[in-house]
């Protein structure tokens, strides 16, 4: 039998509550399940520190000049990191996996260098992102607005394109994604997707609630495309709207939405009946790549709502375990079907829940292996 390549994995966020982590934290699961070699190199809260999962290895490092470019997201201003580059010497690694392009992202560069084999993953929109920071900046201190968000975004796809033009393939994970990206890279692309542990989320976690509770979870920001929910939800009674989560559009959006519910971070089973004790599951977003909450809500027996753009569209088959709008107005329009239609509610939710369990983790992390020992030297 050969010997199993040795295999390094960069990432900026792994502790953090958000979907890409969550896919790294299943990564591990699956690798020591399965004995393969792997080491995550990802910021530390505190101190340096080596942790051992079996045959994972997850290296944490504290940044040195960390810079919050995010709302959980850190920027270490120093790197090269001497102390990773040193370990990843000693390593002698066969292939690099960058998952970022942030700071842990140009250590990986530098360890890669033209001997080893770099794959890149592409899991957030930045250029989207700064595009609606920029312009809500640009509106909130009366800033010139002539193409402001515009030019921010292009400066920072030339950025993500040096970046992600040195890897040997570029994995995407959605075919909405994997299209933006063939269009603005020189590189291969390929599809990395995303599963679901159907177990933890499972309709099997609802609890009794009175009336039609419609659920939000993930980051509560401005380019989740929340106003949607508030303008729906301001002086609405014939159902309650409940954000699981935390982020820096929190504050307003209470303020906008004084009805709602707001639970902050959840997790373990506390986020599981959360979601199996929804009616409806809300995505409002037009910048994500994916949408792991969507396919968490549709395991937990949930009809689900997105819009026409990015990647969760993906998930959804139009009028049958869930439902894709193409503005605000439709999709408040949609949300109404479903709050005042029960059966079709239950309907949706029990094919939402047969599509997730179509959806394997062990068969996604299969591939990405297979990935990693095609292109390691």
């Amino acid at each position: 039998m050969p010997a199993q390549k040795k295999i390094a994995l960069f990432t900026d966020t792994y502790d953090q509550v958000n979907g890409v982590a969550n896919t790294f934290k299943y990564l591990t699961q699956y690798s020591v399940k399965h004995n393969r070699r792997l080491d995550i190199y990802t910021h530390a809260d505190g101190s340096d520190s080596i942790e051992e999962r079996g045959t994972v290895r997850i290296l944490r490092y504290k940044p040195t000049i960390p810079i919050d470019i995010y709302f959980d997201m850190i920027f270490d201003l120093k790197f090269p990191r001497f102390r990773i580059l040193s370990e990843c010497k000693k390593q002698n690694y066969d292939v690099i996996h960058t998952a970022t392009p942030g700071s842990m992202g140009l250590n990986a560069l530098i360890v890669a260098g033209s001997d080893i084999p770099l794959i890149g993953s592409y899991h957030t929109s930045i250029p989207e992102y700064v595009r609606e920071r920029v312009e809500k900046i640009v509106k909130k201190f009366n800033l010139p607005t002539e193409h402001s968000g515009e030019r921010s975004e292009d400066g920072t796809w030339e950025y993500m394109k040096w970046y992600y033009n040195r890897c040997r393939v570029v994995l995407a994970p959605s075919e909405h994604t994997k299209s933006t990206l063939e269009k603005k890279l020189n590189t291969k692309i390929r599809i990395f997707s995303r599963g679901i542990d159907i177990e933890r989320f499972n309709p099997g976690f609802s609890t009794k609630h009175d009336g039609v509770i419609v659920l939000y979870v993930g980051r509560v920001s401005i380019e989740k495309n929340l106003g949607v929910l508030t303008k729906i939800f301001k002086n609405r009674s014939d159902a309650k709207l409940t954000i699981v989560g935390d982020g820096p559009y929190l504050a307003e959006m209470k303020s906008a939405c004084p009805h709602a519910e707001f639970q902050g971070f959840l997790g373990g089973q506390d986020l599981s009946r959360a979601y199996a004790s929804s009616d409806i599951f809300v995505f409002p977003s037009t910048t994500d790549t994916f949408g792991n909450v969507v396919l968490e809500a549709m395991s937990s027996g949930l009809p689900v709502i997105v819009t026409d753009k990015m990647g969760p569209k993906e998930l959804v088959r139009e009028g049958e375990n869930g439902f894709i709008a193409a503005d605000d107005e439709e999709f408040e329009k949609k949300l109404n079907i479903l709050i005042e239609d029960k059966n079709l509610r239950q309907k949706m939710g029990a094919n939402a829940r047969d599509y997730a369990q179509s959806r394997s983790w062990d068969a996604e992390f299969d591939a990405l292996y297979a990935c990693y020992e095609e292109f390691a030297k």
